[in-house]
């Protein structure tokens, strides 16, 4: 049986949305990020029924994950994975994901969160960031075609797992694809995700193991406000070609 409950999330503030900077390499964290994340930790009500998180290898959406759900990431039960299918669309420098052995360096550095967060670095399983993920070369590339189609793979690999509830974190113009809904972009602002939103999805009835889609059923947390305008996530669209799907 494919997941029950899909979790998405949006990464929380990173670097270059603060700065409305996409030349910021593989970005991190704000404090205010980190304060969203606490936030967001604090209102899910749902970690002690998660069985699996999945993140993107890109340093601002790992963050997030630990961050946020930590109360998940303690029990031993509880699988994290890095996905580079969840990675965001363009070959933008704040997109390009770290190398793995550096990634993995910076892990075990306790580089990227605080040790009184209390997720160990060996929760954190990095098989499936293979050669090359940063390359946005191939299957990695940012046209409108290759991202849709890595959208489509990443929702069969969901709908093939077999935890019931899964949380995936992941970035504000990949949701719109992952998710097949642009109903709510903002071409204004850049995506119709908030950072560190999160929403409860789950998979059609007429999803198959080959072809999976997935239908919202909630919004579990709205981001207080309108939101900033985000340039640079309105340019990463744009140049992927996919406003209009």
């Amino acid at each position: 049986m494919p997941p029950k409950t899909l979790y998405f999330v949006r990464h929380a503030q990173g670097e270059h949305n603060a700065q409305h900077d996409d030349s910021i390499p593989d970005a991190i964290l704000t404090e205010l990020g980190k304060s969203q994340c606490r936030e967001l930790g604090y209102s899910f009500s749902n970690h002690d029924s998660i069985a699996l998180i999945v993140s993107s290898p890109l340093r601002r959406a790992l963050q997030t994950a630990v961050h946020a759900f930590a109360p998940a990431l303690h029990r031993d039960d509880v699988k994290f994975l890095l996905q580079p299918m969840a990675q965001e669309m363009n070959a933008f420098a704040c997109d390009i994901g770290t190398d793995r052995d550096e990634l993995e360096r910076q892990v075990h550095k306790g580089e990227l969160w605080d040790a009184e967060i209390g997720v160990p670095s060996e929760k954190v399983d990095f098989e499936a960031v293979e050669e090359g993920w940063n390359s946005k070369e191939g299957k990695w590339a940012p046209d409108r075609a290759t991202v849709q189609k890595r959208a489509a793979k990443l929702r069969s690999w969901l709908y093939n797992r077999k935890e019931e509830s899964v949380i995936v974190v992941s970035h504000g113009g990949f949701l719109h694809a992952l998710t097949e809904d642009w109903g709510g972009f903002n071409a204004g602002m850049g995506t119709g995700w908030k950072n560190c939103e999160i929403r409860e999805f789950v998979f059609t009835d007429k999803s198959t193991s080959s072809s999976a889609h997935v239908v919202q059923r909630a919004t579990l947390s709205l981001r207080s406000g309108e939101g900033e305008k985000e340039p640079e996530v309105v340019r990463e669209v744009e140049e992927a070609g996919l406003t209009q799907a």
